[in-house]
């Protein structure tokens, strides 16, 4: 396991195109943060116009509440992540990498779960910097900060993010090792993510919509704790907690997902 970390680190940290992706999604996570903010900020101050009483600005980044809605928002930017993993996994047929690296010894078992490790680390770099940006925002935005605040069950939504991440990754790995090329993985993932969105519309059950892929991911953290105000009496539903059920859809997605991958360099010459 070691050895093969060690052997895509030497591949990635080498790339620019590696440097690049990896600001850009730095820059977009931190103009995500500072717009939702002033959004709905914008929003509570237009409300409040014709409101009885001025509404008061509100923090999406106060203890408990900062981690379900800044790992909803960051969500939204795990294309980015995607498209890292597809460059690089395109990259390898490409350069015709892969067929090298079997041939000095690496099995190809070996090489796929070379890739997988290797989502893993985006991963966990991914959560650890959205953990990170909750704690610093939540200690700038939050007053009379207690330590249940901070490490209160809403941390759960941490892992959710990671398990979402994860699972979408090996589904941005399974296309472009599926299709080998970094243009083509991308349009489709794009293509299928709006195809399944108009699957659902068309009034597909509640209860059936969970089983599609990329609706099995996003259910993870689905909904912010924003702190609005009541409508007509009545408050507004949020997710309070990373379901389990929601979690091992989107697991059983992965391992699909990565047996397939399994399947494919078997039975494929490289």
């Amino acid at each position: 396991m070691i050895r093969l970390i060690r052997i895509e680190l030497k591949k990635i940290l080498s790339y620019r195109a590696f440097w690049l992706l990896a600001g850009f999604y730095a820059i977009s996570l931190t103009f995500t943060l500072i717009v939702a903010q002033v959004i709905i900020n914008k929003i509570l101050l237009e409300a409040g116009k014709s409101a009885p009483i001025p509404l008061l600005k509100i923090s999406l980044y106060q203890f408990p509440r900062v981690w379900n809605n800044l790992t909803y928002m960051a969500g939204y930017l795990n294309l980015f992540l995607a498209i890292i993993v597809i460059f690089f996994v395109c990259n390898e047929f490409s350069n015709k990498t892969i067929r090298q690296n079997i041939i000095n010894g690496l099995s190809r078992t070996e090489f796929i779960l070379s890739k997988l490790y290797l989502i893993l680390i985006f991963s966990l770099a991914a959560t650890l910097l959205i953990f990170l940006t909750g704690l610093i925002l939540g200690l700038i935005h939050s007053k009379d900060v207690d330590i249940g605040d901070i490490f209160s069950n809403r941390l759960q939504f941490i892992l959710g993010y990671f398990i979402e991440v994860v699972t979408y990754l090996i589904f941005a790995y399974f296309i472009a090792f599926l299709l080998k090329k970094t243009g083509l993985a991308v349009i489709t993932l794009l293509f299928y993510t709006m195809i399944e969105q108009i699957i659902i519309w068309w009034k597909i059950p509640s209860e059936y919509v969970k089983l599609f892929p990329m609706k099995a991911f996003g259910r993870l953290v689905h909904f912010p704790k924003i702190p609005l105000p009541e409508i007509d009496g009545k408050s507004i539903h949020f997710q309070d907690y990373v379901a389990v059920p929601d979690s091992a859809i989107a697991i059983l997605y992965a391992g699909l997902f990565f047996f397939l991958i399994y399947l494919l360099i078997r039975k494929r010459d490289i």
